[in-house]
């Protein structure tokens, strides 16, 4: 189950803030050399869950999604590239 708790242990464990201006998507994520990252520095499984208890409330445990998407592991694709798109237009009647 994919909880907050897990997706800022993700954050945490891959050194990057959630809201600054990034140059790729999240799910494109390229490890420890991705220029997204504001340390090139490892933190630990501890570290990572020891500043989650300091930011979230009643924090007891943290389960862990394993195979969290990056470029070593993109999700799948979608949209099938046969799929027909259907271009809808919308307007304001004043």
């Amino acid at each position: 189950m994919l909880t907050g708790e897990a997706i800022v242990f993700d954050w945490m464990k891959r050194r990057i803030q959630p809201l600054q201006a990034r140059g790729s998507l999240g799910f494109q994520y390229q490890g420890t050399a991705d220029p997204s990252r504001y340390s090139k520095e490892e933190i630990s499984d501890d570290v990572a869950f020891s500043q989650i208890q300091r930011l979230l409330r009643n924090v007891k445990k943290v389960l862990i999604v394993p195979n969290t998407f990056s470029a070593a592991n993109p999700p799948k694709q979608v949209l099938d590239k046969s799929s027909r798109y259907i271009e809808i237009e919308y307007f304001t009647i004043v």
